[in-house]
């Protein structure tokens, strides 16, 4: 997720160009990152003792890790740490970047705390963006939102993650007047201990992102099915949302999804919404609460 975020970000700032990134993102998958660049990144080594670590290993058969603790610069505890932190895609990120010449570790993370500045980025929200956890990611997304929807939307973000576009990341949350329109899009209301709309809104195009994500089909001009599908993708969500809750002892029902098409009349479905835009490969779209 954080790897198309930052760098749509560097090709924003001229940092990379578009072609630059597409290849990065399509080398990510063969890249085995360096504990060295780990180490760097995270403060624990300078970059000249990576160096010196690096030069070692071309005459001692021994392990990077190894010979950082045998030289004092890493502890045991700090090594395993850090191996756990190699499969992670902002570490990959970094390396291919790294790899490609295109910045080093220490361009890269001034990079990345510009983009925090521009952005507005706190410093709890980064760290989670970094982690690939995703309820750590919307928690934190929506922490200036008094609207309690984190754990149905973390839901629907990781459903999103699995079943629609592994890649897909997620912009600035918004709260939006909702008294007078309604978006096209598919929508399905909870009732219970709350009653709320939720939603999936975008144009036709965003819509059949996860219609042909969700469905494994090809979805071309049929709008009924591209509906259809991206209706049954939202109940899955508020499926597994209402089970979840009911494990904690908060019962939910759903009512039946419908959707509201760009030629519709406008409908109102409550007083606010949240908007969480949606980006994917094929795609953006917004899931939404409305009260």
């Amino acid at each position: 997720m954080i790897e198309y975020v930052l760098g749509n970000y560097f090709v924003k700032k001229g940092l990379l160009t578009e072609k630059q990134l597409k290849n990065i993102l399509d080398r990510q998958s063969s890249v085995k990152v360096r504990l060295g660049t780990i180490a760097v990144s995270e403060g624990l080594m300078t970059q000249a003792q990576a160096d010196t670590v690096n030069m070692l290993q071309q005459s001692v058969d021994m392990h990077f890790g190894d010979i950082a603790v045998e030289k004092g610069y890493l502890t045991q505890a700090q090594v395993k740490a850090l191996l756990s932190e190699q499969g992670k895609a902002y570490i990959i990120f970094m390396q291919t970047i790294q790899d490609e010449d295109l910045m080093s570790v220490a361009e890269f993370e001034r990079a990345v705390r510009r983009f925090q500045l521009d952005c507005g980025i706190t410093t709890a929200r980064l760290e989670a963006m970094k982690s690939d956890d995703i309820t750590a990611i919307v928690t934190t997304s929506l922490e200036n939102f008094s609207t309690d929807f984190e754990q149905h939307a973390a839901i629907g973000i990781r459903l999103m993650t699995r079943l629609v576009d592994k890649d897909v990341y997620i912009g600035a949350a918004y709260l939006a007047d909702n008294t007078e329109d309604s978006h096209p899009g598919v929508y399905q209301k909870l009732t219970g201990e709350r009653i709320y709309n939720t939603g999936l809104i975008s144009g036709i195009e965003g819509l059949r992102m996860i219609a042909k994500g969700f469905a494994r089909e090809q979805y071309e001009e049929d709008e009924l099915f591209i509906y259809d599908a991206a209706g049954e993708f939202l109940n899955c969500i508020n499926g597994l949302f209402i089970t979840t809750a009911s494990r904690e002892g908060t019962l939910y029902e759903a009512e039946p999804q419908h959707f509201i098409s760009e030629a519709d009349q406008a409908v109102s479905l409550g007083s606010r919404a949240l908007h969480i835009p949606i980006f994917g490969k094929d795609g953006s779209a917004e899931f939404i609460f409305v009260e």
